[in-house]
């Protein structure tokens, strides 16, 4: 009989509140997001006020720390109160109306595309938060650079929920799988064009064979090889590839619910009397205060009813952590920032071709937070700088080494990439082993199968369906 005893153990965990989870959610979405979130909190939340530009009178300012005070002293009078119960009307005859609401967009991100469909196809609270982070997690081209196995660490570091399952994992990422764009959440880009072709109907047609059974042959064999292989005619074969020509090589990238035009940064970084600032872009995110008002109401709390104070105390908590979390997203945002301009100087001094390889684990020791915080602030980010507004991820990546000793980044390989393609002779299209001999011939040293992977990732066709006849 096994021995059974009562133990007492001592452990620490870290246990994340609801609050903290959604500060880092806030900390993640990107600023026309959090426009559209502070507009539907300013308009249901009569307890929150813009801070105006105008100045305050001396008798009507009021510290932080009286502020703390006041909510101290309320959360202390609350406590045992349901901050859930049936709400009042929240008609406040001194709230002024704002029209419009800091100028935010009509249209959709990808990121509120995907939320949208995930809110519609599940219908469990547990579901939604797994599918939410999934879709957190795609890149800019769309696709999911992390295994099941992966996204189960990262929900249980995270703090989503407690003892994902593989198989629930599984099941979020291919209903995700199903949304639009087609193609979305793909591990990589056969699994991408897969999808696509079932999406249309495509499944067991020679174009659908091809991807499903000879994707590695389909960047290094001709037409005729890849026909026996199939045991198709030539003619089946170029229909094929017309309908693999007409796949997104980038369903994130490719969705067309984002504006192209003009794109309002997060950060600005210049340079002002010789010496390199960083400047939070605050436009659309006004300071936030207390309702004079209602603080009033809360220093005479004692002659409101019961229901009124339980719908004061749920609107002001909900306001102070809008005002915490507001000034925590804009301080980590703007660290993170100035960690990024110490590590890549040369990119700023000398212009864009100096980026230099860098890894989010040394911004998030530098402003010492988890490397996961910093995945959050850069997703979906961008920064003015003197050369362009850029995504913050631009800054991150890995390296390749030189024959001068010195390391290159990524992003810089893939533009030169890019430049030795947008020049070719499209009627002789460069296959990926003359592109890896130029390269080479420039001192930097990659091999065929990068030149290959950086190709695909840039959304770059094959040679081969790259050609075009000459007229």
């Amino acid at each position: 009989m096994p021995d059974i005893r009562l133990e007492q153990k001592l452990s620490l965990k870290q246990v994340l509140t609801p609050q903290l989870i959604q500060s880092l959610q806030l900390l993640q979405i990107p600023k026309l997001e959090l426009e559209t979130e502070l507009r539907a909190e300013l308009e249901q939340n009569p307890v929150l006020d813009i801070v105006e530009e105008e100045p305050i009178h001396e008798d009507e300012r009021t510290s932080e720390q009286e502020i703390d005070r006041d909510l101290d002293d309320w959360d202390k009078f609350a406590d045992g109160l349901s901050l859930y119960g049936t709400q009042l009307p929240e008609n406040d005859p001194d709230a002024e109306e704002i029209d419009p609401y800091f100028g935010v967009s009509n249209e959709q991100t990808l990121n509120a595309h995907l939320i949208e469909q995930l809110c519609i196809a599940v219908k469990t609270q547990r579901g939604y938060e797994i599918g939410e982070f999934i879709i957190g997690n795609l890149d800019e081209r769309g696709f999911l650079p992390l295994s099941d196995e992966e996204l189960a660490e990262a929900l249980i570091a995270d703090g989503v929920v407690e003892n994902p399952g593989l198989e629930e994992i599984a099941l979020l990422v291919s209903i995700i799988q199903s949304f639009s764009p087609s193609g979305i959440a793909a591990r990589d880009l056969r699994e991408c064009f897969l999808i696509q072709l079932a999406d249309r109907g495509k499944e067991g047609t020679t174009a659908w064979r091809i991807v499903h059974d000879f994707f590695p042959e389909l960047t290094s064999k001709n037409l005729p090889q890849l026909a026996d292989l199939l045991d198709a005619t030539i003619a089946e074969l170029e229909e094929a590839m017309k309908i693999l020509g007409g796949l997104s090589f980038s369903p994130g990238a490719d969705f067309s619910g984002v504006s192209v035009g003009r794109i309002d940064p997060d950060l600005i970084v210049e340079k002002i009397q010789g010496r390199w600032t960083v400047r939070y872009n605050g436009a659309g995110i006004p300071e936030l205060r207390i309702n004079n008002t209602y603080r009033s109401m809360l220093k005479n709390r004692d002659s409101l009813d019961r229901e009124t104070k339980r719908f004061l105390s749920k609107k002001l908590n909900s306001a102070q952590w809008w005002i915490k979390a507001l000034g925590q997203r804009k301080d980590t945002m703007v660290r993170t920032m100035r960690a990024i301009l110490h590590h890549q100087f040369a990119f700023f001094e000398q212009g864009p071709t100096n980026l230099l390889p860098l890894k989010m684990e040394e911004i998030a020791e530098e402003v010492d937070v988890h490397p996961a915080t910093i995945s959050r602030v850069v997703r979906d980010k961008y920064v003015q700088t003197p050369f362009g507004i850029y995504a913050l991820r631009h800054f991150f990546g890995g390296g390749l080494a030189t024959d001068t000793g010195e390391d290159i980044a990524t992003n810089n390989v893939k533009t030169i990439i890019k430049g030795i393609i947008e020049e070719e002779d499209t009627a002789k299209p460069l296959a990926d082993q003359k592109i890896t001999e130029m390269l080479n011939e420039r001192g930097i040293q990659i091999a065929r199968r990068t030149v290959a992977k950086y190709r695909e990732e840039l959304g770059v066709p094959t040679a081969r369906m790259r050609k075009k006849k000459r007229r």
